[in-house]
């Protein structure tokens, strides 16, 4: 039974075990996911953050190079004469505020330079530029894809105004930007590496871009502006640059009143490689943990197993010797019926033979209730002392009524015989007097505890008593005192009504 107990105890530890790895491995893969999901979604607040930055950027250069257009149109006055000191001091007043880099041009109808704060700038025909070709075509304002400077050959975009007089066309205002302005504020917003910043037209055609590109570049059919713009005006979404194939984290902004999209970009692969490196920290922690716990569990569970093994062998070894304290008993108690017999078979008087026959009788009687009740440390008071008793009455044929009161206490082994002993001698002596001329002859036994480690036995019974001082001699009496004696207890004998025995002795 124990070692089914252990044995059941290994198994739900080795289960506990597995469901405890599955579920601490889920766990860790719940925080592996929450966290891959988290760190995309920070790369989302990043460049979404970082595409408004570049929103505001890009409405506050529009609309700089707005107002410097506007005032360089008022500062040419009616008559456009760009090389009047006046004209050119008004012109330049305009165009403060503008970033060190920027240039303003006036181009005349026929495409020659009329005014530049470039000092390098050769006179280039610029009519063939979208630029120019915009607001000779009657745009107002105007904004450029990427271009090449044929001056330095560096990357710019430029904003025009359209200037007439009197409704007629007279030229074009213009201001560049360099495309590296992008860079500074790239570099402000401290992306990382991978990173980008573009601002696109809304007809797909790229105005500038950090770092920077080759040359113009159309994305009109680029998932932008296919899938997103019509739904949005703002959003963020995973793409694989069609510059430079590079998959990124993308978020994007529109400028309505400039008709411009704003991008900001994150390297996805630099975003999610800091992820797996932290990962790879945890579960530099976390994984021999578990290899730890699951050994030290595996151990336990082999601990049990050994203790399953060990317990089977006590048990195996505890039946062989339940059986062999059970022959014992069961030889002892044939012995004593055979002893028995040998006594039947002898020339002695019929009270002596059962005298000698009862004291066997109770001496087996103790053998035969270990044996039957697998009682070998202690036996049960009642039923113990009802299997002495019967065997008494069954010998003498009285017709006596016995009235058993016994508390439920244990008899050790040590005190078996003798207190059977005991019994069978008073309760054989009650047996002799109290049914003498007595019809209505009662034997009463009672057990009762005492305090918690003594215990009185008294055997009454309602007969004429008898003379104690000429029994006292006896072999019966000699072998009550002696029992006594071996019980460590004391006795006393009242004849006030009938014949009482009482014993007094220590009992657990």
């Amino acid at each position: 039974m124990v070692t089914k107990a252990i044995a059941g105890s290994a198994r739900a530890a080795a289960i506990f075990i597995v469901a405890t790895f599955l579920v601490y491995s889920s766990i860790v893969g719940a925080l592996i996911y929450q966290g891959f999901n988290a760190a995309q979604d920070r790369a989302e607040s990043s460049v979404t953050a970082a595409a408004k930055a570049v929103k505001i950027n890009t409405g506050w250069i529009v609309e700089t190079a707005k107002q410097a257009l506007r005032q360089m149109d008022f500062a040419l006055g009616p008559d456009v004469d760009p090389d009047n000191p006046a004209t050119l001091t008004r012109i330049q007043a305009s165009l403060e505020g503008l970033p060190s880099s920027a240039k303003a041009y006036i181009v005349s109808t026929d495409g020659q330079t009329l005014y530049t704060t470039d000092p390098d700038a050769p006179n280039i025909d610029v009519r063939d530029r979208e630029y120019f070709t915009g607001p000779a075509a009657g745009q107002q304002f105007f904004t450029s894809s990427l271009l090449t400077s044929r001056i330095n050959g560096s990357p710019i975009f430029t904003f025009s105004r359209r200037l007439e007089r009197e409704g007629v066309f007279i030229g074009v205002a213009i201001i560049s930007f360099d495309a590296a302005l992008l860079g500074d504020l790239l570099e402000s917003l401290d992306l990382g590496p991978g990173s980008t910043l573009a601002i696109l037209r809304r007809n797909g055609m790229l105005v500038a871009r950090h770092p920077p590109v080759d040359g113009p570049l159309d994305l009109t059919q680029h998932v932008l502006f296919k899938g997103h713009l019509p739904n949005s005006d703002a959003g963020t979404y995973i793409v694989e640059s069609p510059v430079d194939g590079e998959k990124r984290f993308l978020g994007y902004q529109t400028v309505p009143e400039a008709g411009l999209v704003t991008i900001a970009s994150v390297g996805y692969s630099e975003t999610m490689d800091r992820f797996w490196r932290r990962v790879g920290v945890f579960l530099a922690i976390v994984i021999p943990t578990i290899f730890a716990l699951a050994a030290c569990a595996f151990w336990i569970v082999s601990l049990l197993r050994r203790d399953a093994q060990k317990n089977e062998k006590l048990e195996a070894a505890f039946d062989t010797n339940t059986m062999l304290f059970r022959e014992i008993h069961h030889r002892v108690k044939n012995n004593m019926q055979a002893m028995q017999a040998l006594v039947g078979m002898q020339k002695l008087s019929p009270e002596v033979e059962t005298n000698f026959k009862l004291r066997l009788a109770a001496m087996a009687t103790v053998h035969e209730h270990m044996y039957n009740y697998d009682k070998y440390a202690a036996l049960d008071a009642p039923a113990f002392i009802a299997s002495v008793t019967e065997n008494i009455f069954k010998a003498h044929g009285s017709p006596a009524r016995l009235n058993l009161d016994v508390d439920q206490i244990s008899i050790s082994h040590d005190q078996a015989t003798s207190l059977a002993m005991l019994i069978n001698e008073v309760v054989t002596n009650s047996l002799k007097y109290a049914v003498l001329g007595n019809t209505d002859a009662e034997i009463r036994i009672g057990l009762k505890l005492l305090t918690e480690g003594t215990a009185e036995l008294i055997i009454a019974d309602n007969g004429p008593g008898f003379d104690f001082d000429k029994c006292h001699s006896g072999m019966g009496t000699k072998i009550i005192k002696g029992m006594v004696m071996q019980l460590h207890g004391s006795h006393t004998y009242d004849f006030k009504a009938g014949t009482s025995f009482s014993l007094k002795f220590p009992v657990g």
